[in-house]
């Protein structure tokens, strides 16, 4: 067999398959039922692996624990932003203040602008006694001893001076200071409950001695004013220069003060500093973690995707679509090759060539098919036939045969094995009407045996997709032992 007898068109496979059309729909949806059967045993019988959800809480869990870390890292953050760094800036401007005061007031000071080591100073130290009632003569000690107390307390606690005698004392002195400056400048004491010692400290010990003499007046007007009685009577007297320890003390104590502000300043500036850097460590740390959250996110979503993947396979409706289409389309592809290749090997007619390869007769022409087929045209211009009109195909198939049948004179009829009723053999008939006779069947029909007696040729007409060569060639052979011509055959 040559190889171009295995040649089926397009238009010969479209009809193969709607003529088998029962058995591909049965096929196909046999497949489908038997695939989805099995789809619906498989989720059945499934069981989803206990490593996916061990999986997923794995995963689950290391997410939480990223954003509790993250939670506390901005936690961390927020407290030192709000609490602690406005703690510190405040703490540092407060000592800040505070040492621009102490400053302020070490470089004002009158008593501060005094050497210590060489200092003007006025003193008196006196004594105040009380009458003694009659009648007290018994307890005269121990009431002399507790009126002198309480004397010399008083005369303690009127320092400080009223704003008119600090006043006068700067007259004296001739300084413009404030009222808290020329305070430090007088000290009245109690000395072990028995006398007052008032003092005076200035540069020039002339000035300093008057304002003793001035505030011991003013003293003693004050103590007449409380009891006519008191009798005041000096001890000792001094001026000059002499070692004030208490004022190099005192000093010594504020400038240890501010010395010790300003390291606290620095140090907590370093603390603040230590805080910035600790936020920025922080927030390093915190963008790092984000980062890792986001890749641990991603990995539970494939996680959870994943499980839900296993728990769907296992979902019957599910396996039974999935597993029905796939057996849908794998019944549909097998029954089609089944009846391609069934057709390929049935032995059937499918073109021209089937017929020029195997018989030495004349093609007179190919019927066209009197049913159209979805895109015609550009079915047959795959196939390479030229797209003709239907109805010259015909003309020039019925000019051929007639000029075939004609030529030597003799009287020719049409046989065929196919149906009589076939539209297309009986739009042939028609066509050939009173031109050229049609006999019938003349393997099967006796009459078409005796009616081609008065023959002198004949005209073999076949259908692709129904005719079969082993057919045609039974017909040719009963033909030749009728000793009868055939001129040709016509292909509907």
């Amino acid at each position: 067999m040559e190889k171009n007898e295995l040649e089926i068109k397009v238009t010969d496979i479209l009809a193969s398959f709607l003529k088998s059309i029962v058995l591909i729909a049965v096929i196909t949806v046999f497949f489908a039922g038997l695939l989805g059967g099995y789809g619906y045993y498989k989720a059945k019988k499934t069981k989803v692996s206990v490593s996916y959800q061990e999986t997923v809480d794995a995963v689950a869990e290391k997410v939480a624990a990223k954003e509790v870390t993250i939670k506390n890292l901005e936690q961390k953050n927020l407290t030192i932003n709000e609490v602690s760094i406005p703690y510190y800036n405040r703490k540092i401007e407060r000592d800040r203040t505070l040492n621009e005061k102490r400053r302020y007031y070490l470089e004002n000071s009158i008593y501060y602008t005094i050497d210590p080591f060489n200092c003007g100073t006025s003193r008196i130290t006196f004594a105040v006694d009380a009458p003694i009632p009659e009648g007290a003569a018994e307890e005269y000690a121990n009431y002399k001893m507790n009126e002198q107390r309480r004397i010399v307390n008083a005369c303690a606690a009127m320092y400080p001076f009223s704003d008119e005698i600090l006043e006068n004392v700067k007259t004296i002195l001739g300084v413009d200071a404030d009222k808290r400056y020329i305070q430090e400048l007088i000290s009245v004491t109690n000395v072990e409950d028995q006398f007052v010692r008032l003092d005076v400290y200035f540069t020039d010990t002339d000035l300093a001695k008057k304002t003793a003499d001035y505030l011991f007046t003013e003293i003693v007007k004050i103590l007449n004013s409380l009891d006519p009685e008191y009798t005041v009577t000096i001890v000792n007297s001094f001026t000059g220069y002499e070692v004030n320890r208490e004022m190099y003390e005192d000093r010594t104590k504020y400038e240890d003060s501010i010395l010790a502000s300003e390291r606290a300043l620095t140090t907590d500036s370093d603390a603040l500093n230590n805080l910035n850097k600790n936020i920025e460590d922080n927030m390093a740390s915190l963008a790092t973690a984000k980062e890792d959250l986001t890749t641990l996110k991603r990995d539970l979503d494939s996680a959870q995707n994943s499980l839900s993947n296993a728990n769907a396979s296992r979902s019957p409706k599910k396996n039974v679509i999935k597993f029905g289409i796939i057996g849908g389309f794998l019944g549909l592809f097998l029954v089609l090759v089944f009846v391609y290749v069934r057709d390929i090997f049935s032995g059937k007619i499918r073109s021209r060539n089937n017929l020029l390869s195997r018989f030495s007769y004349p093609l007179l022409g190919v019927a066209p098919f009197s049913k159209r087929v979805f895109f015609d045209k550009t079915i047959k211009k795959l196939e390479g036939d030229p797209a003709y009109d239907n109805k010259s195909v015909a003309d020039a198939t019925i000019a051929n045969t007639l000029a075939i049948a004609s030529n030597n004179g003799s009287k020719s009829c049409m046989i065929s094995t196919i149906d009589p009723s076939d539209p297309a053999l009986a739009s042939l008939k028609d066509a050939m009407k009173g031109k050229i006779d049609y006999s019938g069947n003349i393997l099967s029909d006796a009459k078409t045996v005796k009616s081609i007696e008065k023959y002198d040729s004949v005209v073999l007409v076949e259908k692709r997709g129904e005719s079969r060569a082993d057919s045609v060639s039974e017909e040719i052979s009963k033909l030749k032992s009728l000793q009868k011509e055939i001129v040709g055959i016509i292909l509907i």
